[in-house]
């Protein structure tokens, strides 16, 4: 089977799962990226206020090709012929390139399929499907969606539930998600004593502390404010905070934080099992997030995990009272009682439950759920 990837750019998490997909002797992935020639370089991320460099190979190891600015068209047409394609996916609707490519591979009768990573939670299921918002997605997907697309990839459950709302059946759908690199951070995250004490040494936390880890963005969608009201609510004098990211509220989140809470700034990302291994307990305060990789490279370390109700990722991968907890988005008192929760988890069963989990979400069951439901509607063969 041979399946185009029409997407903007390469991610960091995605990049290895490429070259993952790269190695099935039988199927091919090909990467057709939107973002021009410097799709491999920094990246502005407005909620960081500064351009960011993942550290990695993004391009290496697996067939791309990068869509030209001039003749796009053309270039696409050609690609997406049913002799050179058997599905095209593409990463969302909202960009034109995207929306081309959909319209060229349905007029040479190649297969098409949507990657979403749209979520409903709490009572936005309600508020989706009622109103003029909720009209206007209905006919979106009634009239559009649905004739453009002959199947919908979800990141998540919630992302399935969510098409489920708006009239796509089970059977056009498939999970395509946001997989991290398992085993890569479970084995960098195998630390000995003396080098987890050497990164707390730098982080400035005492060697034999409990310490909790979040990895942010200063700003009021990942609340790094949540954690520190919780933080300050925990009547265990000898548990440290590290909070690292960066942000517009950076400055003021220093100035409010107590003496044991440490600030490493924005980490790169070769350096995060070491950080992961570094913790016990990883916290995810979002107020909005779609779905939030850093939970799954968490579990990968080791860690257990506390998430707000509002990160789409811990629906599918955290098990409460096994290797995490969830609790209400913007309660920092719950949080501050769920992280306690948390530190008394026992390790074994943390990491048990955790390998348990993840086997159904790494990059070698991402790729068999993308290529089972690809010769759904290619006919297909989904070995792998």
């Amino acid at each position: 089977m041979k399946i185009a990837f029409l997407v903007e750019r390469p991610t960091q998490f995605e990049a290895p799962f490429y070259r993952f997909a790269a190695r099935d002797p039988e199927h091919e992935l090909r990467v057709l990226f939107t973002g021009g020639s410097g799709v491999a370089g920094p990246v502005f991320d407005p909620e960081l206020g500064t351009s960011v460099s993942w550290g990695i190979d993004l391009l290496g190891g697996y067939p791309s090709e990068v869509c030209p600015a001039a003749g796009a068209e053309a270039w696409l047409a050609e690609r997406l012929r049913p002799q050179r394609c058997d599905l095209l996916i593409v990463n969302g609707y909202t960009q034109p390139l995207y929306r081309l490519g959909a319209r060229l591979a349905r007029r040479a009768g190649t297969a098409t399929a949507l990657r979403l990573d749209s979520v409903l939670f709490d009572g936005s299921l309600i508020r989706a499907v009622r109103g003029a918002r909720g009209l206007a997605k209905r006919l979106l997907f009634a009239t559009y969606m649905k004739r453009t697309y002959d199947l919908f990839f979800g990141v998540g459950s919630l992302t399935l539930e969510y098409l489920r709302v708006f009239g796509v059946p089970a059977r056009r759908m498939g999970l395509f998600p946001y997989a991290v690199d398992v085993e890569d951070f479970r084995a960098r995250s195998r630390l000995s004593e003396a080098e987890r004490a050497a990164v707390r040494a730098r982080l400035g936390v005492p060697a034999a502390a409990p310490v909790i880890l979040s990895l942010a963005k200063f700003g009021p969608r990942e609340a790094p404010w949540d954690l520190v009201r919780a933080f300050a609510h925990l009547q265990r004098e000898n548990v440290w905070l590290v909070l690292a990211g960066d942000g517009p509220e950076r400055a003021a989140l220093e100035r409010a934080a107590g003496a044991r809470v440490r600030f490493p700034g924005y980490v790169p990302y070769p350096e995060l099992p070491a950080l992961y291994a570094a913790a016990d307990l990883f916290v995810h305060p979002a107020r909005e997030e779609r779905w939030g990789v850093s939970v799954q490279e968490a579990l990968a370390c080791g860690l257990p995990v506390v998430a707000s109700s509002r990160v789409g990722a811990a629906f599918d991968l955290v098990a409460p009272g096994g290797n995490g907890f969830l609790y209400a988005a913007g309660d920092d008192g719950e949080l501050a009682g769920r992280i306690g929760d948390a530190l008394a988890l026992p390790a074994q069963r943390v990491r048990e439950a955790s390998a348990a989990i993840l086997a159904r979400w790494d990059y070698a069951a991402a790729w068999r759920g993308l290529l089972d439901a690809a010769a759904r509607v290619t006919g297909g063969t989904a070995r792998a």
